[in-house]
């Protein structure tokens, strides 16, 4: 009996230990900060464009798809750009520049993700709330993502959403989150963890 007692509490103790475990490892993704335009916009937006800036082209087909239909889920129009954008040369900026203008938005959603090693990487991010212009936050931007191309080991990662004006190229909001664990996930299934904590930010901010 005694025998038993033990076995029956040495398997719960292992599948406690188990969940934990489990737990454990699963991405999470939590807010850090955001900044509002003390300006914002009276009316909704009439088109709202979600490009992306990011190491791998897969990250960035499954943040825009989710991300544009969880937002017209909400009632928004927003469009997933479907340009993608990982490298820094003249012709991308240019490619970059050409993409807002031939969409006919009045708003762009401009997503970026920084994976960085565990303490052997600095996080590249802006100051939100700075006045920095749109096709200027695609050059600090591109640059990180390409430096941050092809790293498999990281254990973070730091992300950040702004919206700017297309007309006066001004940030009127931005958000930075950090996912940790976020390397045993895909890109597809990452996604739905870091859009459900923009969102949440969006509706606090009232853009939703």
């Amino acid at each position: 009996m005694r025998n038993a007692v033990r076995s029956a509490l040495s398997a719960a103790l292992l599948g406690a230990a188990a969940l934990v475990a489990g737990c454990a490892t699963k991405p999470v993704t939590t807010l850090e900060m955001t900044w509002v335009s003390p300006q914002l916009p009276q009316a909704p937006f009439k088109k709202l464009l979600i490009i992306t800036v990011a190491g791998e082209e897969l990250v960035q087909i499954a943040f825009q798809d989710q991300m544009a239909a969880a937002l017209k889920a909400r009632g928004l129009n927003a469009v997933a750009s479907k340009r993608y954008f990982t490298r820094y040369t003249e012709a991308e900026k240019a490619r970059f520049k050409q993409s807002i203008e031939d969409s006919g938005a009045d708003f762009v959603l401009l997503a970026r993700v920084t994976r960085t090693q565990r303490n052997e990487r600095e996080d590249h991010f802006m100051t939100l709330g700075d006045a920095t212009g749109l096709y200027s936050a695609y050059d600090r931007y591109i640059s990180v993502a390409a430096a941050s191309s092809g790293d498999y080991s990281v254990k973070t990662i730091t992300a950040e959403t702004s919206i700017f004006a297309v007309q006066s190229e001004k940030m009127i909001w931005s958000a930075r989150t950090r996912t940790a664990n976020a390397n045993v996930t895909t890109g597809e299934n990452f996604a739905p963890h870091y859009i459900a904590v923009i969102l949440e930010a969006m509706k606090k901010d009232k853009l939703l």
